[in-house]
């Protein structure tokens, strides 16, 4: 897998956009990182993006108050790439597993890059991409557009 002026993306509540900070991930942990360590996850492709907020939000419905944001991570910068292989047959199970935020805590903090690929739980033939706001390089991946998400009606989507 290339990984070449690599654009990745993000979804989000629009007044959550720009915070690119890892926040969220820092206070409530996910599947790649323990509680206490921030991570900002993105997505390969947009469309990927969408399956991943899709199926993160199978209690509630998706509403016009989402955006995204496209994020650059410059060339210099690969990420680690982590394959299906090398992770245990559960890895993908709801609950998250403690190999999966183990291996993602300890990424975060060995400083070893600015990014990992890691494949998608959602669709796994697809990678998320994480970066971890702590890097020294991390002031180096910057924003380069934001929109509003807009899905198709047929969706669940719901109108504010």
């Amino acid at each position: 897998m290339a990984f070449t002026n690599m654009i990745v993306y993000r979804i989000a509540k629009e007044i959550y956009l720009n915070d690119i900070s890892g926040t969220g991930a820092k206070l409530y942990g996910g599947r790649w990182n323990k509680e206490g360590l921030a991570l900002l996850y993105t997505s390969q492709t947009l469309s990927l993006a969408v399956l991943e907020l899709l199926a993160n939000q199978v209690r509630r419905l998706v509403d016009d108050t989402y955006g995204y944001i496209a994020i650059e991570i410059p060339d210099s910068y690969p990420p680690v790439i982590l394959d299906e292989s090398d992770l245990p047959p559960d890895w993908r199970q709801n609950q998250y597993s403690e190999f999966t935020i183990n291996t993602g805590s300890t990424w975060i903090n060995s400083q070893e890059s600015v990014a990992m690929a890691v494949p998608s739980a959602v669709l796994s033939q697809e990678n998320n991409i994480l970066i971890n706001p702590s890097h020294p390089s991390f002031k180096k991946v910057k924003i380069l557009s934001k929109g509003k998400l807009n899905l198709d009606g047929r969706i669940a989507v719901a109108s504010t």
